[in-house]
């Protein structure tokens, strides 16, 4: 194997790798917002603290079926 196809494989793997971790933490955001707004914070608080948008919070808590019901 060349210096080069290493070089390549290695990018590839460190790019699966970092998009695994990226997907990880979207999973604790997502958990993370579901348990606070259940915890009855509400939708402007939260999108405050995560620099997200009151619409991208509530069509996350759509998309999980999210109510203040536990």
């Amino acid at each position: 194997m060349t210096s080069e196809e290493h070089t390549l494989e290695t990018a590839a793997q460190t790019l699966r790798d970092a998009q695994e971790t990226v997907h990880a933490a979207r999973r604790n955001l997502t958990a993370a917002i579901v348990t606070a707004y259940r915890a009855g914070e509400p939708v402007a608080r939260i999108a405050e603290r995560t620099g997200k948008s009151a619409t991208e919070i509530r069509n996350l808590l759509a998309a999980t079926q999210t109510s203040r019901r536990a």
